[in-house]
């Protein structure tokens, strides 16, 4: 795994790392490999998927660079797509070979890395795509909440639009696609707990109180206590 790391390093080198941008994606995408390794030996899997799960923790935003570089923001919306880039970088330009990985993972690797960042799972993938596609899910969703805990990443401001109000009491995800405004944003991040899959990410939210952390950050306390005090709720539920 040294190795891949080394590779992923020189990846993330070729860009310029003087930029905080750039930086903070290169420690996410390391954070969100060992996250991937503690879900996936929570779910006793052994150690060549956990292996898998690793790598696919460590590239799923390798287009991250090239985004920033070319877009200067993070935003897919305004931007690109940058699941799809990914495996465009990795699987057209062969740049996955590098990773020394065995072919028959590839698929594997190359549906995990590409819905990383949708709305939802197809339905159409086989279990073990899927399998890899819920484990880097959460884990990239447990340090989003992380890095919204840093009070300099967060913007507030705007209305909360009825929409994305109406589908977080419904316990839906929100599209970007309908997120207007900052305040619509920080509702949309916390609305992803409910795409969570696993236990232990509900586990993992409850004993480090994250969710309270980025509440604590906020200036407008009042506007989103209700959301907080819900979300809140629903983690206890889904914990039993």
């Amino acid at each position: 795994m040294d190795k891949r790391r080394e590779l992923f390093r020189k990846h993330y080198e070729h860009y310029d790392i003087r930029k905080t941008a750039i930086e903070r994606k290169y420690y996410h995408s390391l954070r969100v490999m060992d996250l991937s390794i503690l879900i996936s030996r929570y779910l006793g899997l052994d150690d060549k998927d956990i292996t898998l799960a690793s790598i696919i923790g460590l590239l799923h935003d390798y287009a991250r660079f090239e985004q920033w570089t070319k877009y200067k923001t993070y935003s897919d919306k305004d931007s690109i797509d940058h699941g799809d880039l990914a495996v465009k970088r990795l699987f057209e330009n062969k740049e996955i070979v590098d990773y020394d990985l065995d072919v028959n993972d590839y698929e594997t690797v190359y549906t995990a890395i590409k819905y990383h960042n949708k709305i939802a799972i197809p339905y159409s993938l086989g279990n073990r795509s899927k399998l890899f596609c819920k484990i880097i899910r959460d884990a990239d969703k447990l340090d989003i909440f992380y890095l919204r805990t840093n009070k300099s990443l967060v913007k507030e401001g705007g209305d909360i639009s009825l929409k994305v109000e109406e589908n977080f009491f419904n316990e839906q995800s929100i599209n970007k696609m309908d997120v207007m405004s900052y305040n619509d944003e920080i509702i949309s991040v916390l609305a992803m707990i409910y795409d969570l899959n696993f236990d232990y990410s509900y586990e993992y939210l409850d004993k480090s109180q994250l969710i309270w952390k980025m509440y604590s950050v906020l200036e407008d306390k009042k506007r989103f206590e209700k959301y907080f005090d819900y979300i809140d709720k629903y983690i206890k539920r889904r914990m039993g």
